[in-house]
């Protein structure tokens, strides 16, 4: 549950980081927050919602866990913003996946 609510979170953010650029593209332009169905005020409520629920799954787990599963957040949160200033976007997902 835990992964699953995380990866949910991560395309989250990604939408929201990309919202103005997903307008542009035709493959994205029909995305809930680039067409306008959701406001980013929706889409950061439904965030926290997924986020609740990763939080009451990660503290279940030993110390160890929870220790890095909070310093792994600023790298999916920052994921979309590496595609903005590097060619290898997909390594940092991959560190922030596979920590």
């Amino acid at each position: 549950l835990g992964a699953f609510m995380m990866r949910g979170a991560g395309c989250t953010i990604n939408d929201i980081w990309d919202r103005d650029f997903d307008r542009q593209v035709e493959r994205t332009r029909h995305r809930p927050l680039a067409s306008g169905a959701l406001n980013v005020k929706q889409a950061l409520a439904f965030l926290s919602a997924q986020l609740s629920v990763s939080l009451g799954v990660l503290v279940q787990l030993p110390p160890a866990a929870i220790a890095t599963g909070l310093v792994s957040t600023p790298l999916w949160a920052l994921y979309p913003l590496a595609k903005r200033f590097t060619d290898w976007p997909q390594a940092v997902l991959g560190i922030a996946i596979n920590w």
